[in-house]
């Protein structure tokens, strides 16, 4: 079995400012806090920019599309 994961939002790194907030000694080595949903951005996630890839590739070969589930013979 191979299986494989695509999810999340795309980093947009270049284009976050960095974040600096007081630490106190005590909290030295704890996780960093998360930002705010809305710092990281609405944009498509990855999974739709494959799956639109996909479709996109599919459309120029001319594939024949297939049903979702093919039953297999009895």
């Amino acid at each position: 079995f191979q299986g494989g994961r695509v999810t999340g939002r795309i980093p947009r790194t270049a284009t976050l400012r960095p974040t600096v907030v007081p630490l106190e000694w005590e909290r030295m080595g704890d996780p960093p806090t998360r930002r705010p949903v809305r710092e990281l951005g609405n944009g498509p996630t990855d999974l739709a920019l494959l799956a639109s890839a996909l479709e996109r590739a599919a459309r120029s070969v001319n594939a024949e599309r297939l049903p979702a589930l093919v039953p297999f013979p009895a």
